[in-house]
């Protein structure tokens, strides 16, 4: 019988073993053998915890994600009195943080984002991500802007996240302050016309 508390300890420390596993061997290379191995327990444990390998990786995905949703509630929070464009620029800010732009969890978000076009579970998630993202930035956008226009600027700021992020990630270098810049420099132009 397992022992009472054990899953708050213990799930943790398995996502936390496939992140690093992700991180050092990729999606692929990250078994369950090896992920145990790494967290210091029997591979069972993986499968009574999560169903299996792919129930880790949801279960990976959805603590990154509600991580970086904390963190944006966060960085909202402090510009919750601020103009429009400030609102937005904090939304940015979490989004390419360096918190979400660590090596390792870089890894984890690329290897999330291939395998959600193969994984309906993690396909899943993806659009829960993504929809949230836009449902976010459409928000603080009809602060100033009509509905359409406020979807579509939004479009736009998520792909230049997107890009930013992916971009300075391939390179090894996210450069989290000039990636803002850039995002800026287009808000810039919106908030002028």
């Amino acid at each position: 019988m397992p022992k009472v508390g054990m899953p708050a300890i213990r799930k943790p420390q398995l996502v936390r073993a496939a992140i690093q596993v992700i991180d050092e061997y990729g999606f692929s290379g990250a078994t369950v053998g090896v992920i145990s191995k790494r967290a210091g327990v029997s591979p069972a444990i993986i499968n009574h915890y999560f169903g299996g390998k792919n129930g880790l990786f949801e279960e990976t995905m959805k603590t990154l994600i509600r991580e970086f949703f904390e963190f944006l509630n966060q960085e909202r929070d402090l510009v919750k009195n601020s103009t429009t464009k400030e609102k937005v620029m904090s939304v940015v800010r979490a989004s390419i943080n360096q918190a979400q732009s660590k090596p390792e969890i870089v890894k984890v978000w690329m290897g999330f984002w291939a395998s959600s076009m193969h994984s309906p579970s993690l396909f899943r998630l993806q659009n829960v991500y993504a929809r949230r993202l836009q449902t976010t930035l459409v928000i603080v956008l009809k602060e100033t802007f009509d509905d359409e226009k406020a979807r579509d600027i939004a479009t736009t700021v998520a792909a230049m996240i997107d890009g930013m992020w992916l971009r300075g990630s391939l390179a090894g270098d996210l450069d989290c302050d000039t990636a803002a810049r850039h995002i800026r420099d287009y808000l810039d132009l919106v908030f002028e016309r």
